[in-house]
C-alpha cells in the first residue's frame, strides 16, 4: 500500500512540474526556435564584430578556428541581405536594418571567400549550405571591404523575404512575443517602419506566418515620435489578438558620408537593405535633382555635385538610363546594380537657404535659416552688406548682386513664433553662422521686418566704360570712335556699397597690355596719349573687391575703333601740305581766321596731324570778309592734332591763314630692274644674282616741273650719293654688274624749289641683297671632284628657274663672242673655243636667244631661254682650264 501511494505521489509530482515547466514556457513567450538566443547559448561561428551593439557591425565567421570577415563583394544585394537575415537571427536580434560595404581601416585583409548561400529562414549561417560542393569556404582572399550589418534590438518582421513587411514582434526578456492587435494603431506603426529603416505605414490586408508557440502578447501605447519600440510605454496582455501585419513602404534612403559633416560627402543610397554609392555613369542629373537629396539628409540647397573616383572598384546603384528622359526636379530613383570606380560626391548647405520664389535660380530667393527642424525668414531691416557677401560665400554662390525687401508686406507672419536672429557679419566670415548674432526682441522690430530678397552672382556685376575725347566729350557705346591723333581717356567705374580694390584694363589685340589701377570712389581713369592704330582693338575692363582680391568680376568688353582725322585741310595750292587752312566743325568747312593766337606752334601741330612733316611757314593772307572758324590755342607745339589743343568758334573775317609744311612735295618711290631681281615684301627688299646689270629708279607722281633726284646708297662702312635731273619726274641709275659692293639700303631723295623755297622729300628705304653663290650657268667635263671645284670646261648647262638644261647647238645666235660671257661669269677668264658635240639621244635641252653685245657680265642677263628638244648640245673651253679625260 505503501509502494501504491509512492507511485502515486511521483506520478503527480512529475505532473505537477511539466505543468509549471510548460507554465514557465508560455509565460516567457520563449519559441523553440529562439532556443538559442541568450549569448551564451549562441553558437560561436559567427558574429557582428566591432560594432555598438551585439546587433551591428562587421560580419566575421570562424572556420578552422580563424575568425575572418567574409568576402560578399562580388555578391547581388538580395544575396547578401539573406546572408545578414541570418546573422541577425543567429545573434538573437531582430530584422535587418541596413547591410554597407565599408573599406577597412587598415587596408586589404585575408577574408574568407564562401561558396554557400543562404535562404534566409536559417537559425545560423552554419546551416547555409551550398548548392554545388560541400566545401563552405574556398579560400583565404584579400578584400578592401567587409560587410557592415545592422539589425533591429528590440522589433522584428516575421516574413519570408522582404524587410518592410510582416508579422510584428517585439523581444521581451527570454524571447519574442507577439503584438496586440488593440493598441497598434497608426502611432505605432510609425514607430515600427521607423525602428526598421523603412518608410511610412501602409494600408495591409491579409496575414503572415505567426511564430510558433506564442501565448502571451505585447501591447503597446505609442506617441509616434519615438525613435524604438521599446521607448513607447506597453504591457503584457495573455489575452489579445496578435496584429495581423504591418506594411511599410519602401524608402529609398539617402546620406552624405566621409563628409566634413552632414551635408558634404559621398552620396549613398539604400536599396533592399544595403548602402551603396551612388555613380552616374551616364551623366543623368542636374543641380536642381539633388535639391532634395539636401531636403532629405536636413540641409539646405543643393550647392555642387561631382563626380569622384572610389578607392577601388565596388558594388554602386548606377542611375539607370531611364532617368535621362525624368524631367522632374527631385532625384531620380531608378537605380541598378553595378560596379564602378566612380560615385557622385556633392555639397549642401548646412543653415541657410534662398527660398525659391518666381526663379529657378538656385542663388536667387528669400534668405532663411534654420532653426531646429524650421525655416524661418531673416529681417531685411537689419541685413547689411558685410551679411549679404557672406551669405553668398557660404552658399558658394559668388557675390552679392541684390538684395531688398522682397514686398510690402510688413511684418512676418507669426513671427512672435519664430527665431529671428540680427547677424553682425564682418564680411570676411566663412558661413553665416560664424558670425555674431542676436535676436529680434522688441514687437515694434518686428513690426518693421520684412522678407529679405537676395541675388547672388558668380562674379561681381560688369563695371561702367565711358570713353573721353575732347572733341567729342564723351563716347557712351559699345563701339567708341576715338579720332585719330586726339588724347583720350577710358574710365571703369561702378556704384557698390563694397570697397572696390583695383580696377583694371586690358587691352585684348596683341601684343596683351595690361593696366591697374586702385580704385578711387569706385572709378580708374586711364590716360593715353595721341591716338595711333596700335591703339585700336578689343578692351575688356574688369575689378575686385577688397575682401576677394583673387576674383575679378564679369568683365566689360567693348570695341575701340580710331576713326581718319580729317577734319582739317590746306587747299587751293598744288600739295595737300601746302595751302590755307581749312577746318570742318559742325559738319561744315570754313577757313581759319588769322588772329593773335596763330603762328608756328599751331602750324607745327597742323603739319604734323597732315603727316606733311615740319612747318616751314604760316602766314597771313588778306582776303574779303567772310564768315571763318576763330581759333582759340592751348596749343605748345608737340601735340598731334589741331582741336586736341584747341577750339573753334564762328567769326567774321578778312584774312585767313596759309600753311606750307616739309612735305609740301609728293614722297617719291624707289624701283630696281633687272633681270634676276627677286622681291621680298616682308623684307621690304630685293636679290639679285651676282653678275646681273640691275637700274635703279626714282620716281615721283606728277606735281611741279622740274627738279632732281639723288640716290643714297649705305652700305658695309660706306655712305655715297648719286644725283640725277627728274625726267618726266624720272630718273634712272644704271649698275653694270652686281658684286657684294653694292649690298645695302638705297633710298630716293626729290629735291624741288617751289613756294620760294627749297623741299626735298625721301623715299622708303629699299633694302638689296646679292647672292654671289648661286649661278645660272655652268661647265660640266664629267669628271667627279672631291675638292668641289668647279671646271672652266665643258658641256654648257643652264637654270633658268630651278632645272639645270644643256644649252642646244641649234642656236643660230650661239658664237664665241656668247661664249665669252659665260667664261666671265665663271671667272674662268676668257673664251677659247665653243663647239657643237652630240648627244646620245634626243632630250629636253633649252633653246637660247640673245640680246648680247658681248660685254656683260653673265649670259642670262642678256639672253632668255625656252625648253625644246634636240640631241645636240653646245662646248665651251675658258683659259682657266683645259679639257680632261671624260669619266665613264
Amino acid at each position: 500500500m505503501l509502494s501504491i501511494q509512492r507511485s502515486l505521489f511521483f506520478r503527480w509530482t512529475l505532473v505537477v512540474v511539466w505543468h509549471f515547466v510548460l507554465l514557465m514556457t508560455e509565460t516567457s513567450g520563449l519559441k523553440p526556435e529562439d532556443k538559442h538566443l541568450n549569448p551564451s547559448t549562441v553558437p560561436h561561428d559567427a558574429r557582428l564584430a566591432e560594432g555598438n551593439s551585439l546587433c551591428s557591425g562587421r560580419l566575421e565567421m570562424k572556420h578552422q578556428g580563424e575568425w575572418r570577415a567574409l568576402n560578399t563583394k562580388e555578391r547581388e544585394a538580395a544575396v547578401k541581405f539573406m546572408y545578414a537575415r541570418v546573422a541577425c537571427r543567429q545573434m538573437g536580434c531582430g530584422s535587418v536594418v541596413s547591410i554597407a560595404h565599408r573599406p577597412n581601416s587598415s587596408g586589404p585583409k585575408p577574408a574568407w571567400e564562401v561558396n554557400f548561400t543562404c535562404r534566409g529562414t536559417e537559425q545560423t549561417l552554419k546551416e547555409c549550405s551550398s548548392a554545388t560542393t560541400k566545401r563552405r569556404v574556398q579560400r583565404k582572399d584579400f578584400s578592401g571591404y567587409s560587410l557592415e550589418v545592422i539589425c533591429s534590438e528590440s522589433v522584428r518582421l516575421l516574413g519570408e523575404s522582404d524587410t518592410c513587411m510582416g508579422s510584428v514582434e517585439v523581444k521581451l526578456d527570454n524571447g519574442w512575443a507577439s503584438v496586440c492587435e488593440d493598441g497598434f494603431d497608426s502611432e505605432a506603426q510609425k514607430v515600427v517602419c521607423r525602428e526598421l529603416g523603412c518608410g511610412p505605414p501602409g494600408s495591409f490586408r491579409g496575414t503572415f506566418r505567426k511564430g510558433e508557440g506564442t501565448v502571451l502578447s505585447k501591447q503597446l501605447q505609442c506617441r509616434g515620435n519615438e525613435s524604438r519600440l521599446v521607448d513607447c510605454a506597453s504591457s503584457i496582455h495573455s489575452n489579445c489578438t496578435p496584429v495581423s501585419g504591418i506594411l511599410c513602404s519602401y524608402l529609398h534612403e539617402l546620406r552624405l558620408v566621409e563628409g566634413e559633416n552632414h551635408c558634404k560627402g559621398t552620396l549613398v543610397g539604400k536599396e533592399d537593405g544595403e548602402w551603396r554609392p551612388i555613380s552616374d555613369p551616364w551623366a543623368v542629373t542636374e543641380l536642381k535633382h539633388f535639391v532634395d537629396v539636401c531636403q532629405k539628409v536636413g540641409c539646405a540647397d543643393a550647392i555642387s555635385y561631382s563626380q569622384i573616383y572610389l578607392p577601388q572598384s565596388q558594388p554602386v546603384w548606377s542611375l539607370s538610363t531611364s532617368c535621362r528622359s525624368y524631367s522632374g526636379s527631385s532625384f531620380c530613383e531608378a537605380w541598378s546594380e553595378e560596379f564602378s570606380t566612380v560615385a557622385i560626391n556633392m555639397t549642401c548647405s548646412e543653415s541657410v537657404r534662398l527660398a525659391k520664389l518666381h526663379s529657378i535660380h538656385r542663388c536667387s530667393g528669400k534668405v532663411e535659416v534654420k532653426s531646429g527642424q524650421s525655416w524661418v525668414p531673416v529681417c531685411d531691416s537689419f541685413f547689411s552688406p558685410q551679411t549679404a557677401i557672406v551669405t553668398c560665400r557660404d552658399l558658394q554662390c559668388g557675390f552679392p548682386l541684390t538684395y531688398h525687401r522682397l514686398d510690402n508686406s510688413g511684418h512676418f507672419q507669426n513671427a512672435e513664433l519664430a527665431w529671428n536672429p540680427v547677424f553682425m557679419c564682418e564680411g570676411k566670415e566663412e558661413h553665416l553662422m560664424d558670425c555674431p548674432s542676436t535676436n529680434i526682441n522688441t514687437t515694434e522690430q518686428l513690426r518693421q521686418c520684412g522678407n529679405t530678397h537676395l541675388t547672388c552672382t558668380e562674379r561681381p556685376p560688369q563695371p561702367y566704360i565711358t570713353v573721353h575725347v575732347q572733341e567729342e566729350e564723351v563716347v557712351l557705346d559699345d563701339f567708341p570712335q576715338v579720332p585719330e591723333s586726339h588724347r583720350f581717356a577710358i574710365s571703369c567705374s561702378l556704384s557698390s556699397p563694397y570697397n572696390i580694390l583695383s580696377i583694371r584694363l586690358t587691352h585684348l589685340t596683341k601684343p596683351l597690355t595690361e593696366q591697374i589701377q586702385s580704385a578711387v570712389d569706385g572709378r580708374a581713369i586711364f590716360m593715353f596719349p595721341a591716338a595711333e592704330d596700335a591703339h585700336k582693338g578689343i578692351y575688356q575692363c574688369d575689378y575686385n573687391y577688397d575682401f576677394s582680391s583673387d576674383i575679378f568680376s564679369r568683365p566689360k568688353i567693348f570695341t575701340l575703333t580710331i576713326k581718319e582725322n580729317n577734319y582739317a585741310r590746306l587747299v587751293n595750292w598744288n600739295s595737300s601740305c601746302a595751302g590755307r587752312l581749312e577746318v570742318e566743325h559742325q559738319k561744315e568747312w570754313r577757313p581759319v581766321s588769322h588772329q593773335h593766337s596763330w603762328g608756328l606752334k599751331e602750324a607745327a601741330v597742323l603739319c604734323r596731324q597732315l603727316k606733311c612733316g615740319s612747318a616751314v611757314s604760316t602766314r597771313k593772307e588778306d582776303k574779303s570778309t567772310e564768315l571763318t572758324w576763330r581759333f582759340y590755342s592751348d596749343c605748345n607745339g608737340s601735340e598731334h592734332a589741331l582741336m586736341d589743343c584747341g577750339a573753334v568758334k564762328q567769326w567774321l573775317s578778312s584774312s585767313t591763314v596759309e600753311v606750307v609744311c616739309s612735305g609740301t612735295l609728293l614722297r617719291p618711290e624707289i624701283t630696281v630692274f633687272s633681270s634676276s631681281v627677286l622681291y621680298d615684301d616682308q623684307q621690304q627688299g630685293v636679290q639679285l644674282f651676282k653678275g646681273h646689270s640691275f637700274i635703279v629708279n626714282c620716281s615721283v607722281e606728277p606735281q611741279y616741273p622740274g627738279g632732281h633726284f639723288s640716290l643714297i646708297f649705305t652700305g658695309l662702312n660706306q655712305t655715297h650719293s648719286r644725283t640725277h635731273p627728274a625726267v618726266n619726274h624720272s630718273a634712272f641709275f644704271t649698275y653694270a654688274a652686281a658684286d657684294q659692293a653694292h649690298q645695302g639700303n638705297y633710298s630716293c631723295v626729290y629735291h624741288n624749289f617751289v613756294f620760294n623755297g627749297n623741299f626735298s622729300s625721301e623715299s622708303q628705304s629699299l633694302s638689296l641683297r646679292v647672292d654671289v653663290e648661286f649661278l645660272n650657268v655652268m661647265l660640266d667635263d664629267g669628271v667627279l671632284r672631291e675638292d668641289d671645284s668647279e671646271t672652266c670646261a665643258g658641256k654648257l648647262l643652264v637654270r633658268p628657274k630651278e632645272a639645270w638644261r644643256l644649252l642646244s647647238a641649234e642656236s643660230t645666235v650661239w658664237d664665241l663672242k656668247h661664249a665669252s660671257i659665260v667664261c666671265r661669269q665663271l671667272g674662268c677668264g676668257s673664251a677659247i673655243s665653243t663647239s657643237e658635240i652630240d648627244l646620245p639621244v634626243k632630250e629636253t635641252v633649252a633653246r637660247f636667244f640673245s640680246d648680247c653685245d658681248g660685254s656683260e657680265s653673265a649670259l642670262l642677263d642678256c639672253g632668255a631661254v625656252k625648253e625644246w628638244f634636240s640631241s645636240s648640245a653646245v662646248e665651251v673651253v675658258c683659259t682657266g682650264e683645259t679639257l680632261t679625260s671624260p669619266r665613264s
